[in-house]
């Protein structure tokens, strides 16, 4: 999120329901004993939110911690605190891909369990109550009042509803035949995901039968502004179990993105449906997320962040294959017809640039330049900059030569220091707000 939501809070330690009354009013309430609940507790949590995570089980995330299971879908789409996890699991601290696709041919519960208590014990903001249950859940202004079995109350801005059934959502006065979200997610998009806009508010990617997508955040959130927000019940996620293992991936990346939007409502004391897209963005790839299912750059890759912004604005879509996955295409030529339209939707200067350029066809990073200096008003000192930082901060392979081929990878990463396309508003139906 923005500069705003860094700001420290004061921390709550991880203590039982008696002790809630001596803690920092919580924000944000959590409810459901899987992964997504799981998720989008702690992202909620990291984003410095006070938390409270009601498991109504007897145990936490039973998926993943009761017998020996190998997962083999999200093959090079695993991110964020799934990767985070899979990574602890082989005693790693920084996840990658290789680490993900080992972790997952053989996960150990007892020691899925060991990673996640430890990782739940030194997480800041975050109350668990175990084995909890939700006696009563009803509006009281603009919060959230809820009541536990033991009579203990809590007030908070959002509730994250992420049990099979819809709980909380049905004991809301939902009907679980009902549950509607701010974007309908058609079957139509999952076969061209690049083909709209909804792309753009990309927060969790996946993979159907093989096809990679993003999952859009107006298909997560809630159509009302009600700031009751769910997980694998919301239609679209419905639409995608397989009820069993290979689900995991895909719950784990929805509830990370449903926490952080749920984070966003609260802090901002605002509803769903004045979500700022970008923040949610910005704030899952602090943690590692991905926003666009690009098999090809993993998320060790230097460049990853970038890439994802810059992919999430539609300047450099990926290129899929006739079994649906998605590659970004790191070393290919940029010509300038492939960026022209976007760039000139983003910026009001680009347009003439391009009027100016006419006879340029593939991309030299001379002409990436040339557009930085027009539309990003950068001086001459543009081209010393970037041969200063070219491996020290950008981690380029290649020797600079102002004369070579601009790739997908160098404009990216350059257009994303220096010109900052993400930052450009998008809507939640992922229309450009300049």
């Amino acid at each position: 999120m923005n500069k705003k939501l860094r700001l420290p809070f004061y921390l709550v330690l991880i203590v039982p329901v008696i002790c809630l009354a001596q803690s920092k009013r919580p924000q944000v309430l959590v409810y459901g004993y899987g992964v997504d609940a799981y998720a989008a507790a702690l992202q909620s949590s990291w984003s410095n939110l006070n938390t409270v995570w009601v498991i109504n089980g007897d145990k936490r995330v039973p998926e993943l911690t009761s017998e020996m299971i190998s997962i083999s879908s999200n093959a090079g789409l695993d991110a964020g605190i799934w990767a985070g996890l899979l990574a602890r699991t082989l005693r790693q601290d920084k996840p990658s891909d290789s680490l993900s696709a080992a972790a997952k041919r053989r996960i150990n519960p007892r020691i899925v369990q060991n990673v996640i208590d430890s990782i739940v014990k030194a997480t800041p903001n975050l109350t668990v109550i175990e084995q909890g249950q939700v006696r009563s859940i009803k509006k009281s202004g603009k919060d959230w009042q809820i009541e536990l079995a033991d009579k203990s109350r809590l007030k908070v801005k959002a509730v994250v509803d992420a049990s099979k059934d819809a709980y909380l959502y049905q004991m809301a006065g939902g009907a679980i035949d009902s549950i509607s979200t701010r974007e309908k997610v058609s079957d139509a998009y999952f076969q061209s995901v690049f083909s709209g806009e909804l792309f753009r508010t990309g927060v969790a990617v996946g993979d159907r039968n093989g096809r990679a997508f993003t999952l859009p955040l107006p298909g997560l959130i809630p159509a009302d502004d009600s700031n009751l927000f769910l997980t694998q019940r919301t239609p679209v996620v419905q639409h995608l179990l397989a009820n069993n293992e290979e689900d995991i991936p895909l719950l784990m990346h929805v509830g990370q993105a449903v926490g952080a939007a749920a984070a966003y409502a609260a802090f901002f004391k605002t509803t769903s449906d004045k979500l700022d897209v970008r923040d949610v963005q910005g704030e899952l790839l602090k943690y590692g997320a991905r926003l666009m299912p690009f098999s090809d750059v993993a998320i060790e890759d230097p460049s990853f962040s970038a890439i994802q912004r810059v992919g999430a604005t539609g300047i450099l879509v990926g290129r899929t294959d006739e079994v649906g996955r998605v590659y970004f295409d790191s070393d290919k030529a940029v010509t300038a017809a492939e960026i022209k339209p976007i760039l000139n939707q983003l910026f009001s200067r680009s347009q003439i640039w391009f009027v100016d350029h006419a006879d340029v066809d593939t991309l030299t990073l001379s002409d990436v330049f040339s557009y930085i200096k027009f539309v990003g008003q950068r001086g001459n000192e543009l081209e010393g900059h970037v041969q200063k930082n070219w491996k020290r901060r950008f981690h380029f392979e290649d020797e600079y030569d102002e004369k070579r081929i601009a790739t997908r990878k160098y404009v990216a990463v350059l257009l994303d220091a220096y010109c900052g396309p993400f930052s450009v508003k998008v809507g939640l139906n992922g229309t450009i707000q300049r």
